[in-house]
């Protein structure tokens, strides 16, 4: 059995299962600091000194060499004030606090892995095209485009310098009636003109 009412009024160092008995009735019972030294046989100095901070289950939210220890409660009152602590960078904060500075830290992290990597954007991908715009283009020579092909379909461009437009050409049967009655005009010319002679002699 151990005997845990060993008293340290000689200087000597509690043993480790007083220790650990100390840590046990300090953090997860009722007793009181005064109770607790008097049950182990112990001074008030002794017993805070051999009490180890409670992990509060919290890394800590800042760079430090903490090597991924928890931050911890340093005592019952910090504990009850939920008022954590960082061991290796000395960082103190309420438990609320921290907790908000790890979630933002998290969600930063996720943003920052979800973000795609820069690219130069290109006319394939839909980014800005630096081909010059044969349309806009002020230094663009159309002195040599090729000349459309003519469009029979399209009337007549008026005649240069004010002229009279030129009549647009008739279809071909018209054109023939058209000779056929020159042709007959000038015989009945012809025919006048003979038989005025005749009749003079």
């Amino acid at each position: 059995m151990v005997n845990f009412n060993v008293s340290d009024t000689a200087g000597a160092q509690p043993s480790e299962e007083v220790v650990a008995r100390a840590n046990e009735l300090y953090w997860h019972s009722e007793v009181s600091v005064n109770g607790l030294a008097r049950e182990l046989d112990l001074s008030k100095g002794m017993l805070y000194e051999i009490l180890a901070p409670l992990p509060a289950g919290l890394p800590c939210p800042l760079p430090c060499p903490n090597d991924g220890e928890d931050m911890s409660y340093t005592n019952r009152t910090a504990r009850d004030r939920g008022f954590v602590s960082c061991a290796s960078c000395g960082f103190e904060d309420e438990e609320e606090q921290v907790r908000a500075l790890l979630e933002l830290r998290q969600d930063r992290h996720a943003t920052d892995m979800a973000a795609p990597p820069p690219a130069v954007s290109t006319a394939l991908d839909g980014g800005p095209d630096t081909t010059p715009d044969l349309d806009t283009s002020p230094d663009l020579d159309t002195s040599s485009s090729p000349v459309a092909p003519h469009d029979s379909t399209r009337s007549r461009d008026p005649a240069p310098h004010g002229a009279t437009p030129l009549p647009d050409e008739p279809p071909a049967p018209r054109r023939l009636e058209t000779l056929l009655a020159l042709s007959a005009l000038a015989g009945l010319a012809v025919g006048l003109v003979v038989g005025g002679l005749l009749r003079r002699r």
